[in-house]
Formats: structure tokens, C-alpha cells, sequence
């Protein structure tokens, strides 16, 4: 899965006006059918085959989020056979079943929508009956189980155990724009950088989007991802979707310069 972990892996989407103004709430089709469309958006075309994501979490306004909520954990696992076979019709291919989250958010108007997209391989859904389990092709098997439920954000396995260990004792720091001076403790798999309150580390920066930047341990340093920022990212001054990088290096977005430091020894 090395190449695969290599997506660009997260996309965001706000859809604006998206609904009929005068529908009373949000219908669970309409949800179903953005998901459609944010899953064509984001295909990934490889040497053999077209991937779709496998993560979608859903930000939605209280007023809608709770009727869809009251709906439970079927209502994930019919959204997660919906979007599988949508796919199938397609000849697009997942890296596990598909994972549904619903978030309440009032950030986002009535009636609207932020889709945010990801390609994870150590997801795994469980649809919680046996018929699945007989109508498995062989590629499908040995997917491990697990359930999908209403939570506030999915808590991946990104194999990254031993590079923890290695980078834990390293740490961000703002060197540039609003917030200069603040630093944080790079101790996690993943970091979520923007402006929206449920990110890890959260800019006052007006040109950092909502969710702009998500920084993983890896091997051999960390991996940058864009996550389809408004403004993009840049790397000592060069401007990247996905990308490596060591301590020392320039992270730019909007008007904050954030760059990896090794805590100093006691």
C-alpha cells in the first residue's frame, strides 16, 4: 500500500446552495447523493486501477445533523453500501469499505455541507450482517472488522509506531504571522492544521483555510498533505500537495511560517 498512502489524500468541498431553499430539512437522498459526487470528485487513477476515498466525514449544522443522528448506525452502514455500490457500477475501487462520520457543526450554514475526503487502508467497516460475508470476492476477505459509529473524528492506524517513538521528541513552531510564537508537540500520528475549531492545532491566520494542513510521522521525517486549501502550501518556498519534510524546513500557509524543531535536552 506504499503508493497508495501517497494520494493526495484529503479534498474539501463546501456546497452552497446545494439543497432546495424552501425543503424543510435536509433529506437523507440529498446526503447520499453528495457523498456520490464527492466520491467521483476525488478518484484516483493508478496503472491498473481507478481508487475512490474511503473516509468521508460529513460537517453539518445542528438543525441538520441531528434528524440524520437520530437515524443511528444504520443509517452509516446504508450510506457506506450506497456509496460501495456506486463504485462497483463504475469499476472503481476502494481500499476497505467505506467509512461514514456525521459531524454537528455550526459553522456551516443550514442546509449545506462540508465533505472532507481520505484514502486509508487501515479502516475497516463492519456492515454487521452475515450476507456480506458470503458474496465477498477474494480481495474483499481478509478485510478486518469493525463498526462505524457517530464520533468526532476516526482514530486511524497509520503504522507508524516505530517512527513515533523516533519523532516524538520534536515539536512545531510558528515563527511567522498571527499566532508567532506558539508551538506544538508533534506526539500524534497526525496533525490537522486550520482555522476551524475541531483541528489540533488552530491558526487565527484569516488566509489559512479551515482545514488547510495535515502533517503525519513517517519514516523518514514527516508527510504534508493539503488538504485542498484555498491558498495552498508551500515547502521553502515551493508551492506542494503532498510532500516530505525535515526539521528546519519552511512550511508556509497563508501568512504563517511554521517550521519542525527538536525539543532541546533537559
Amino acid at each position: 500500500m506504499n503508493l497508495l498512502a501517497r494520494f493526495e489524500g484529503m479534498a474539501e468541498f463546501l456546497f452552497t446552495g446545494a439543497f432546495k431553499k424552501g425543503g424543510a430539512r435536509l433529506q437523507p437522498v440529498e446526503l447520499a447523493k453528495e457523498l456520490a459526487k464527492a466520491m467521483l470528485r476525488n478518484k484516483q487513477i493508478s496503472i491498473s486501477q481507478v481508487y475512490v476515498p474511503n473516509i468521508y466525514r460529513v460537517y453539518l449544522h445542528s438543525s441538520d445533523w441531528g434528524p440524520l443522528a437520530s437515524f443511528g448506525e444504520v443509517f452509516l452502514i446504508e450510506l457506506s453500501k450506497y456509496l460501495y455500490a456506486e463504485a462497483q457500477r463504475e469499476g472503481y475501487t476502494f481500499l476497505s469499505k467505506p467509512a461514514i462520520e456525521l459531524h454537528s457543526d455550526d459553522t456551516v450554514n443550514p442546509r449545506e455541507m462540508i465533505i472532507e475526503v481520505d484514502f486509508d487502508d487501515s479502516i475497516d467497516v463492519d456492515w454487521g450482517d452475515d450476507e456480506e460475508k458470503e458474496n465477498d470476492s477474494p480481495n474483499e476477505s481478509n478485510w478486518r472488522e469493525s463498526t462505524t459509529i457517530f464520533r468526532e473524528g476516526v482514530k486511524t492506524n497509520l503504522k507508524l509506531e516505530n517512527s513515533l517513538g523516533r519523532n516524538s521528541d520534536y515539536f512545531l513552531e510558528i515563527i511567522e504571522g498571527p499566532d508567532l510564537g506558539q508551538s506544538f508537540n508533534l506526539t500524534g500520528a497526525a496533525v490537522f492544521i486550520g482555522r476551524h475549531g475541531q483541528c489540533d492545532l488552530v491558526l487565527h491566520d484569516p488566509e489559512v483555510s479551515r482545514r488547510h494542513l495535515k502533517i503525519a510521522s513517517g519514516e523518514n521525517g514527516w508527510w504534508l498533505d493539503d488538504l485542498g486549501s484555498t491558498n495552498g502550501s508551500l515547502v521553502n518556498g515551493q508551492r506542494i500537495t503532498h510532500q516530505t519534510v525535515a526539521p528546519g524546513d519552511r512550511i508556509q500557509i497563508g501568512q504563517s511560517v511554521l517550521v519542525i524543531q527538536k525539543t532541546p535536552l533537559p
